[in-house]
């Protein structure tokens, strides 16, 4: 009896252990020539947010192209990992997840912020990473019509008027709050709302009285509320191209920067630390407002199978129609141009970064090396 009891346990205890060198080596199948195969292999593709928000739909749509175009066809699986504003996620994916080409994360703005400003709680290093595909974005800030009869001048020589719903000053709002700071606008911020559909409501509640939303949101909630005559569109937040320069949003092309409306308010070029740190933001948040990254120590040839697979995917006409409404009509970076984009994008100064924690610590009361 003790020896047949011995002896399934033994046999249990094999069975486990061929389950976990399985999990072991799964991702790792190698070629003849040394090169990793994808044939019958599963990605992770960690998700640093929760299920059904905009980065996990994003996510989600991208998987089937990429199982698509990467070559050997592998299964690609979303794993969401919320908390921290995608922070918590992030450095999982650096701490812990095998730098093997068969774990790939993707990154947002909520990302990046934190990265640049070298946050305490940010653990991961963006440099460590390898971009395979870049996603941009835009913003559309706009009023009340009563307040913009007068127009941009008007607006920026009322006190005590202006009223603004957002969510946290480190996030995407903060691009908005240093568009108000640039223009020299006089607006009270009234943060905490849940997200930008709350932040709307409150606007059309007469709560707030200038807000933004992102490209998607402003097409499918606001311009309806413009041509009923309820709001009025001022400005975009524009996009930072790759020589620094700050351009129209190409799904806006009639609506002016913020660069353009301080020259024909004060007749000059805006400079100074507040200009430097919007394009900074800008860059960061719109120009390249997601990415999808592989460890930069992954198998060379794992890397360049996921980059091929990541060019091949744009230039397919399927993806370009169907990917109208989740990128926003925005076309996706790949190869140099996306390596050029994250270069001009993540490039901030020590004197943008300083003059940006310390506008956070004044304004908001946010010690950056507390978050």
């Amino acid at each position: 009896m003790k020896i047949k009891l011995i002896y399934i346990l033994l046999l249990l205890l094999s069975v486990t252990l061929l389950g976990c060198n399985t999990m072991e080596v799964s991702g790792t199948q190698q070629n003849e020539d040394g090169s990793t195969s994808y044939d019958g292999e599963t990605i992770s593709f960690v998700v640093p947010f929760q299920a059904g928000g905009g980065t996990d739909v994003f996510a989600r749509f991208m998987t089937p192209y990429f199982a698509k175009h990467i070559e050997g066809d592998p299964r690609v699986q979303v794993e969401n990992i919320p908390g921290g504003a995608s922070i918590t996620g992030t450095n999982e994916y650096a701490n812990s997840r095998s730098p093997n080409g068969f774990n790939i994360l993707t990154s947002s703005a909520s990302s990046h912020v934190p990265f640049i400003l070298e946050q305490s709680s940010v653990d991961y290093d963006l440099e460590d990473f390898t971009p395979l595909i870049g996603a941009p974005s835009g913003g559309i800030v706009y009023t009340k019509p009563e307040l913009a009869e007068g127009g941009m001048e008007n607006l920026t020589a009322l006190e005590n008027e202006l009223y603004y719903a957002g969510i946290s000053p480190t996030g995407l709002d903060l691009v908005t709050l240093l568009s108000f700071e640039v223009l020299e606008m006089d607006v009270k911020a009234v943060l905490g709302y849940e997200g930008r559909g709350p932040s709307r409501v409150a606007f059309e509640q007469g709560e707030s009285n200038i807000d933004y939303q992102t490209t998607s949101a402003y097409k499918s909630n606001v311009e309806n509320t413009v041509e009923e005559g309820n709001a009025v569109p001022l400005y975009s937040l524009g996009h930072v191209d790759q020589d620094g320069n700050l351009i129209r949003d190409p799904q806006f092309p009639e609506l002016p920067t913020i660069e353009e409306i301080y020259i024909d308010i004060y007749g000059e070029e805006p400079s100074g630390e507040a200009w430097e740190a919007y394009k900074q933001t800008v860059a960061v948040s719109y120009s390249l407002n997601k990415v999808i990254w592989v460890h930069k120590d992954a198998p060379e040839s794992s890397v360049q199978t996921l980059q091929q697979g990541m060019e091949n995917l744009v230039e397919d006409t399927g993806f370009k129609d169907e990917s109208e409404d989740i990128l926003e009509g925005y076309d996706a970076f790949v190869g140099e141009e996306l390596n050029n984009q994250i270069e001009q994008s993540f490039s901030i100064s020590p004197d943008t970064k300083k003059w940006i924690i310390e506008y956070l610590q004044v304004h908001f009361d946010i010690d950056i090396n507390k978050l």
